[in-house]
């Protein structure tokens, strides 16, 4: 079974993951952290907590994608999934690596935060934003001034011994729409798709540095019909609300009644982090200028400038 790594973590897996590095020779005598393979996931099989297309319980999470399949999650270190007759393996591998992953980091106490996150000489630097808010083309625009990707979509969050918090750099894939592939300056061909009922592609990065850093801020990234690109500091007593809007698949916290966990290692990451918002206006701004945004607005908190704070 070929062994990937992602977040870290070994993953031994029965259907191939094209987004994720594959270890060439992994010890024969080291247990993956994760193993994905394919299997009978009964219903009910996932806990007493129910919600829609998912059940889950402590340590166990069972979702159902209709068409695709039936997916468990056990103890942060096994994944069995049982496919429909008519999905395809990108349809598996984008709820495997999407859905499963996220409740498998929850499950090792890894918490997803919905964000891109790149690396720079003073820290690891996470954006993030809603659907359509702009974060892949941002994310394009931190990789053209040479900075190493960490995360493409969502980054491990955890805290040290020390009390520092940490970005988990996921796997050396961005996924792109079709349009941010064009605003980025690639085309789709030779490119694999996330899904083949979709047009979103893995577009492979040129740099990808694959340790835990210490974070060094935050920004918040979103759309609005203003004229100008702007800037502003998060006030501390939003930060905790701000960072946990983006926890990737919140609502399974509860049913896996983490709450506790999540909200510790959120009030524990926001302490000392400068968390600022980036207003993207109407009319299209090169990614380069939002990524540059970005940085000087830290270098500028951590100056000993205050921005007016976000309410």
């Amino acid at each position: 079974m070929p062994t990937y790594k992602a977040y870290g973590l070994t993953i031994n897996s029965d259907i191939t993951l094209p987004a994720l590095e594959q270890l060439a020779a992994p010890d024969a005598t080291s247990a993956a952290d994760i193993v994905f393979e394919e299997g009978r996931v009964p219903v009910g099989a996932g806990g007493a907590n129910k919600f829609r297309n998912w059940e889950a319980g402590p340590g166990r999470f069972m979702s159902h994608f209709f068409e695709v399949g039936r997916f468990l999650v056990t103890d942060g270190n096994s994944v069995l999934y049982h496919r429909e007759s008519s999905a395809d393996d990108t349809q598996i591998v984008s709820v495997l690596l999407g859905t499963c992953l996220g409740a498998a980091l929850m499950q090792r106490r890894i918490l997803p935060i919905h964000s891109c996150c790149v690396l720079t000489d003073k820290g690891a630097v996470l954006v993030m934003g809603r659907s359509g808010a702009g974060k892949s083309t941002t994310l394009g625009g931190l990789l053209e001034l040479g900075l190493p990707m960490m995360a493409d979509d969502v980054t491990g969050l955890t805290i040290s011994d020390s009390g520092v918090p940490m970005a988990i750099p996921a796997f050396p894939s961005i996924r792109l729409w079709q349009d941010s592939l064009k605003t980025l300056g690639h085309t789709p061909q030779g490119l694999a798709k996330v899904r083949s009922d979709m047009e979103k592609f893995y577009l492979p990065s040129g740099t990808f540095h694959d340790r835990p850093e210490p974070i060094r801020g935050i920004a918040y990234i979103s759309a609005s019909n203003a004229s100008e690109l702007s800037c502003e500091g998060i006030a501390p007593a939003h930060k905790v609300e701000s960072l946990s809007r983006f926890i990737f698949r919140k609502n399974f916290i509860d049913g896996m009644e983490m709450r506790r966990f999540a909200f510790q290692t959120v009030a524990d990451a926001v302490k000392e982090l400068p968390m600022v918002r980036i207003v993207r206006p109407a009319q299209a701004v090169p990614p380069r200028k939002i990524a540059e945004t970005i940085l000087r607005s830290l270098e500028l908190i951590e100056a000993g400038n205050a921005f007016e704070p976000a309410r």
